[in-house]
């Protein structure tokens, strides 16, 4: 069998090991709500998981990433893969309702259905994607299995055959009956003389003697009867079986003809389709949302790929897509950041509403779009992957039943730090914030020094302000293997006289917000005092 994926390179089987086995992240993250699978299960199709298309392997995300080139590239291959998903999805359901061994009337015509599907969708791809001159192994692939079917002499003659079968079934208007009697004119044989394009219409024999009907030989020597009404129910159910017998011998000798097409159609030339049919759904899901944000002027790229040792994350001009669907493309911030040998994990502080969840959920979905092989909301990005992405989020206190928010927050970290390794990406937003500021520095410091020491990556938002000064002695412990750095929100002047923030690499100036605001409202001691 002849098959191809959209989404793994040939001969891989990593599957099990090369994914993750924490997913909080993708609705933390807001991931379902960037790639949005339909649910399709009423179709008979399973429902898709995003969970199912993380991995680890530089060399899967590099195949895909390939693919997702060529169709930003070339962008009427999307519209064709979207065109392509519905016709697999009936031939999909078409080969689970016929039955093959049972050679019915209705079978034969399900068995032409099929193959009349088949001809629809190679003739839908041999006509429109073979066109495009792509570079991924990937379509490269799948272009060359269709090109074989389509181009093949089996193919155009099944495509002939197909077209006389529609013309003998597709348009059957009348059957004419031939019907022996016995002496008694009792009718005790009954068959099909031939199936016609044309209805029979109302005449008598008057008309026939007279020439009223020309050499119409569908005009009938008497007036058209009703079976509904001439025939009780049994007389009805035996007529109407006699024609099914002769309707299904004549069908099944018409298919016969060229049953080795049937055989190998039916099944082995539609299994490549079947099998590529998720990777169709899955890609639509993605590109339309890749699509959706260079629709708004925003830039998504391909990322470039670092190896898992390199432990890399360096963009430019990065985003946050959910704050897209909120505010127009000219009031969108974009930040530079980078993970190096100097800061592997920052923490992050600044003002209210400065930025700073936005940009810790910038970077978390920047790595799982690019785990998923996708491109990413930046215009520059390389990226290395990660064992796992972990998220330590504000929850609400319903999800807290028995415990104090602080002790729950603690007890999900812990079972969190059970999971990481050096290799994962952890992102903590206003961790330990339902306790006294004491309190909080003092967990928030044992937690980075051991994130330190486990040299994994990460972000922290938090408003606890003593923290950066402590990055010194975080990063002297005699056990760290990954720099701890600041980043800080600050409030820079646009042309427009407008602020917005950006996230810096330096040391906070806990005070300058507050200078800003307080010139802002006049509450400056000598505006104050001189009012």
């Amino acid at each position: 069998m002849e098959t191809v994926s959209l989404l793994y390179p040939e001969g891989y089987n990593g599957y099990d090991k090369d994914c993750f086995t924490d997913f909080d992240f993708v609705s933390n993250l807001g991931i379902d709500g960037l790639i949005f699978l339909k649910r399709e299960s009423f179709l008979g199709v399973p429902n898709l998981e995003l969970k199912n298309y993380f991995t680890k392997n530089t060399e899967v995300i590099a195949y895909r990433v390939d693919v997702v080139e060529d169709i930003v590239n070339h962008r009427e291959i999307y519209d064709v893969f979207l065109k392509a998903v519905p016709l697999i999805q009936n031939i999909c359901d078409m080969r689970k309702a016929t039955n093959q061994s049972d050679m019915t009337t209705e079978s034969n015509l399900f068995s032409v259905k099929i193959l009349e599907m088949y001809v629809e969708i190679m003739d839908l791809l041999g006509e429109n994607l073979l066109k495009f001159e792509v570079r991924s192994k990937g379509i490269k692939s799948f272009q060359d299995i269709v090109r074989n079917r389509y181009e093949s002499e089996e193919f155009k003659t099944l495509k002939a055959e197909i077209s006389k079968m529609e013309t003998q079934i597709g348009n059957i208007k009348s059957i004419t009956l031939g019907i022996n009697m016995d002496g008694s004119l009792q009718a005790r044989e009954a068959g099909i003389i031939s199936i016609n394009t044309k209805q029979y219409k109302n005449g008598s024999i008057v008309d026939k003697l007279l020439g009223k009907g020309g050499a119409d030989s569908f005009t009938c020597i008497t007036s058209l009867s009703s079976i509904l009404k001439t025939l009780d129910k049994h007389d009805q159910l035996a007529f109407q079986t006699t024609i099914d017998h002769c309707l299904n011998q004549i069908f099944r000798k018409s298919i016969r003809n060229f049953e080795p097409l049937i055989n190998k159609y039916f099944a082995g030339s539609t299994d490549f389709l079947v099998a590529v049919l998720n990777d169709l759904r899955f890609l639509n899901a993605a590109m339309k949302f890749i699509f959706d944000m260079k629709d708004k002027g925003l830039n998504m790229c391909k990322p470039d790929i670092a190896g898992l040792d390199e432990k890399k994350c360096t963009l430019k001009g990065a985003y946050n897509p959910m704050v897209s669907i909120k505010v127009p493309e000219s009031d969108i911030v974009t930040n530079d950041f980078e993970f190096d040998d100097n800061g592997r994990f920052f923490i992050i502080t600044g003002p209210n509403h400065g930025g700073k969840s936005v940009f810790l959920y910038t970077v978390g979905m920047v790595q799982a779009l690019f785990q998923m092989g996708l491109y990413v909301p930046a215009s520059e990005a390389e990226i290395s992957p990660v064992h796992g992405i972990y998220t330590h989020f504000p929850s609400s206190d319903e999800n807290n039943y028995g415990k104090g928010r602080l002790e729950y927050e603690c007890d999900k970290l812990s079972k969190i730090l059970d999971k990481v390794d050096e290799n994962s990406l952890i992102l903590l937003d206003e961790a330990f914030s339902s306790t006294s500021g004491s309190e909080a520095s003092y967990i928030a410091q044992e937690v980075l020094t051991a994130l330190g020491i486990i040299g994994l990556r990460g972000l922290f938002v938090t408003h606890i302000h003593d923290l950066p000064m402590k990055v010194t002695e975080f990063n002297t412990h005699k056990d760290n293997k990954s720099k701890i750095d600041n980043l800080a929100a600050q409030m820079e002047n646009k042309e427009d006289g407008s602020r917005s923030y950006k996230l810096v690499r330096t040391m906070p100036d806990g005070l300058s917000y507050a200078r800003d605001i307080a010139k802002k409202y006049g509450l400056e001691l000598d505006k104050i005092i001189n009012r």
